[in-house]
């Protein structure tokens, strides 16, 4: 599994929906953005390390989903 630009993420924990705006390379490794959408809020940003997202969506904290033009890759017909 890779995140790329265009996948969604769930949090069940507060119930935010984000879906990756960019990825850039960092020296201390790739900066991931996440824009959250929560009902009745404004949407916001987010930065996280690639590799500490990666540890979160194993351990269950963030739900991942492949962003539909992602879809085809992960499961071709």
């Amino acid at each position: 599994m890779k995140i790329k630009v265009g996948d969604c993420l769930y949090e069940p924990l507060s119930q935010n929906n984000g879906e990756v705006t960019r990825i850039i390379s960092h020296p201390n490794g790739k900066l991931v953005t996440i824009r959250w959408r929560v009902e009745d809020h404004l949407p916001h940003d987010t930065e996280h390390f690639y590799s500490k997202l990666m540890k979160t969506i194993k351990k269950g904290e963030i739900e991942y989903t492949a962003g539909p033009e992602h879809e085809s890759e992960e499961n071709p017909s």
